[in-house]
């Protein structure tokens, strides 16, 4: 039975989820929204904005738009507020003209349109607003309504990026994003040469605007001694903050630095902690060691059918560790029924996926089994794998 391995620290700089903004059919809610949205407006309040539209009033037609957009004093209605915020974008009106793209972007009250969408953008982009740069970096990054251009993309994230927050104790995601996104670019060679410091920089910069995804990349920079001096100590001290904002990568690797004592005083229960919580956020490496820790009663009370559990949660990720024990489990009746086809199937799994021991373990009980158990492990283990999908080892940009 294979133990607790650190070794299976994941110090691949991770691919980021995006914090994307979400729009509903009927609304414009989404990560990009900027806080004018809350003006809160009575009937009287929002008639009278209604007149200076009405008269011609960009600002006040941009702000009719969010009205409508958000249900601010009036119904939500995504038709008015791009009509509204089309008024204001034709006078100039850079937020307006950004959200009028996203419209076309995300097609709520117009059809979608990503040529009108970037033309939109464009315009609020050039008068210096941070989130439609963003979003126009994104867009050539995906080449959504223009030519993929990393160049190009990289170029709008930084016109994004060297901004500095309205309000530096809520930041703008635009500008955090972008930041990263160009520590990204830098770590892979996307759109610039590959430069480590550059990146290390850039996520120091949206690390500090609170971005977890920079966090733990900075954190992964330290260790490493990547484009900066080596130093554990403040790889988990960027670890620990990007794992309190729920990074299920950087607490594993908080929970790796306290196994191994890298950084930090070597505590095996406050190991087992970050495992745990990483374990509860779905990140396989985490699941497995937690399953150990089960199995063996490593800091916690022994459970065989606990540790069977955390191993199919990694296994089902792909994870060929935790393959490799389940099918070890089900051989031996610990924690799990016998199930020498379950058992065959797993190694079999395992095996595909490039794991050596488990190619020797499942030619081992071949022969125990017979031609119809043979097929139908098979046919479990296609079925798997038809389902299956390998996660991506590269990095990739935070996209809206």
């Amino acid at each position: 039975m294979r133990g607790m391995n650190v070794s299976l620290i994941r110090w691949a700089l991770i691919l980021a989820v995006a914090a994307a903004a979400s729009w509903a059919a009927s609304s414009f809610i989404g990560a990009d929204a900027p806080s004018a949205t809350s003006a809160g407006r009575d009937a009287a309040g929002t008639e009278e904005l209604r007149a200076q539209a009405t008269a011609g009033d960009a600002t006040a037609q941009y702000y009719l738009g969010l009205s409508y957009a958000f249900g601010d004093g009036v119904e939500v209605d995504p038709v008015q507020a791009v009509a509204w915020f089309r008024k204001s974008a034709e006078q100039g009106n850079r937020e307006a003209q950004y959200y009028l793209g996203f419209a076309y972007r995300r097609g709520s009250g117009v059809t979608a349109d990503p040529e009108q969408a970037v033309y939109w953008l464009r315009k609020s982009a050039d008068q210096g607003y941070s989130e439609a740069q963003y979003l126009l970096g994104g867009a050539y990054a995906k080449g959504e309504g223009v030519p993929r251009d990393d160049a190009q993309s990289v170029a709008w994230f930084r016109k994004a990026a060297v901004q500095t927050p309205a309000n530096k104790f809520d930041p703008e995601p635009a500008i955090s994003m972008s930041q990263y996104n160009l520590g990204v670019a830098y770590s892979a060679g996307r759109g610039v040469a590959k430069d480590d410091a550059q990146a290390a920089e850039w996520f120091r910069k949206a690390a500090g605007l609170g971005n977890p995804d920079a966090q733990y990349n900075l954190g992964i920079a330290y260790s490493l001694g990547r484009g900066v001096k080596q130093d554990y100590a403040e790889a988990a001290r960027w670890f620990r903050k990007a794992a309190d904002q729920k990074n299920a990568a950087a607490a594993y690797n908080l929970g790796v630095a306290y196994e191994k004592g890298n950084g930090v005083t070597a505590d095996n229960a406050e190991a087992l902690g970050w495992y745990r919580k990483a374990a509860d956020q779905g990140y396989p490496e985490a699941q497995y060691n937690v399953g150990v820790a089960n199995l063996f009663g490593q800091g916690v009370q022994q459970d065989a059918t606990q540790a069977a559990s955390w191993f199919r949660k990694a296994a089902d990720q792909g994870n060929t560790q935790a393959q490799y024990n389940l099918a070890l489990l089900y051989l031996k009746a610990l924690g799990v029924s016998a199930d020498p086809v379950e058992a065959y199937k797993w190694l079999n799994i395992a095996a595909e996926l490039g794991d050596p021991d488990a190619a020797n373990a499942r030619t081992r009980i071949s022969g125990a089994l017979m031609p119809a158990q043979l097929a139908e492990a098979k046919k479990r283990t296609d079925d798997w794998m038809a389902a299956f999908q390998k996660p991506k080892a590269s990095m990739e940009f935070v996209l809206p």
